[in-house]
């Protein structure tokens, strides 16, 4: 059991290799996932490893923040409250994970100096060692009648549990409750809109089921879609067409897709969703001079599916809720081979010959 787990795209691999090493210097073992015994199943072992850490770094960069794999992993840290995120580049995170303080090692190159490690750092001791964290509070101990200790200190665990103390506290957080009621419906000057969205597939048929979310600066509505095909939002403050608003739709046998775009005037939005399909890859892996290579891992970056390609070099891939026009990255990996990155964008539920080809690796001599 390693003390604590990474979680991020394997496209990061090579800056996730020196963070490892960093920790590792610092006397905490580190566990990450190219580390997969042999004989054993990849989303098995990396469960065990997430649930045994005891804590998990996550790494945001622009290709983690778009793996569900890696927010799910983070989603299950921070509910256990061992989240410890590490943001390597400008991203816009994943709404649940926004409120969480991440140390910021933007352009980072690697350099040991950045003061920015030592709050990563001592995030990471937090988390492995929270009794650390009360060690100020449990040196406060009362020896006087009067609720103070040697120094006449008063004991502050006891002036919280006093009635009075606790009845101003009581007071003040109802005085904060109404405020931030009153700044939510409080007149603004700008009218009240009704925005009506429109959800059809890809043939322009409707669809006449599912939900429709809007994200707004305080609050999310939800609207359930029609017999005929939209769903309408009523009471929407007018200041809310003034930007980009963030709307998530989702129904059966479609796939759920999040849209970021302007409501125009009046006008309904119309939205369109596409087919949850799965898709089936195969192809080869082979040399540059068409020798098929034997016990290739070909993983799909950021997610649970993976294959391992067989005498031949054949290997086939099953993905599912996957839609057409998406993009993916294949990824191998071979411990005499260079590690190769494909992208594919899907254009087929059966897409065949996607044959990748491998260079061994160049050893020194």
């Amino acid at each position: 059991m390693a003390d604590i787990f990474i979680s991020y795209s394997s496209e990061d691999k090579s800056t996730v290799q020196e963070i490892a090493s960093l920790l590792e210097a610092k006397g905490w073992t580190v566990w990450w996932d190219r580390e997969i015994p042999i004989g054993q199943k990849f989303d098995e072992v990396i469960e065990r490893e997430l649930q045994n850490a005891r804590c998990v770094v996550v790494i945001w960069t622009q290709r983690s923040v778009n793996s569900q794999w890696v927010k799910n992993e983070a989603l299950e840290a921070a509910q256990k409250n061992k989240l410890v995120p590490l943001m390597l580049e400008e991203v816009t995170l994943p709404l649940a994970f926004k409120r969480i303080e991440a140390a910021m090692l933007i352009g980072w190159k690697g350099e040991e100096s950045n003061p920015e490690l030592q709050h990563f750092y001592a995030s990471v001791n937090e988390v492995l060692n929270p009794s650390a964290a009360d060690s100020f509070t449990n040196a406060i101990k009362p020896t006087g009648g009067n609720g103070t200790d040697k120094h006449g200190i008063h004991d502050t665990r006891r002036f919280f549990k006093s009635p009075v103390v606790l009845l101003a506290l009581g007071i003040l957080l109802l005085l904060v409750t109404v405020f931030i009621l009153w700044k939510i419906n409080r007149p603004t000057g700008i009218s009240e809109r009704t925005i009506t969205i429109r959800i059809f597939d890809w043939k322009k048929n409707p669809i006449t089921a599912g939900n429709v979310k809007i994200y707004l600066n305080e609050y999310i509505r939800s609207q359930s879609v029609d017999n005929v095909g939209q769903a309408l939002f009523t009471g929407i403050p007018g200041t809310a067409a003034q930007s980009k608003m963030k709307i998530e739709v989702s129904s059966p046998g479609f796939a759920t897709k999040t849209f970021d775009t302007l409501v125009i005037n009046d006008r309904p939005l119309e939205l369109v969703l596409p087919l949850t399909t799965v898709v089936n890859i195969s192809g080869r892996v082979k040399t540059a001079a068409e020798l098929p290579i034997k016990g290739v891992e070909i993983s799909v970056d950021g997610t649970r599916y993976y294959a391992v390609s067989i005498t031949d070099g054949t290997y086939n891939l099953r993905l599912e809720e996957y839609t057409l026009g998406d993009e993916i990255s294949l990824t191998t990996s071979h411990p005499n081979y260079e590690d190769k990155t494909v992208s594919l964008r899907i254009t087929s539920p059966d897409i065949k010959g996607e044959d990748i080809f491998l260079n061994p690796v160049q050893k020194n001599h």
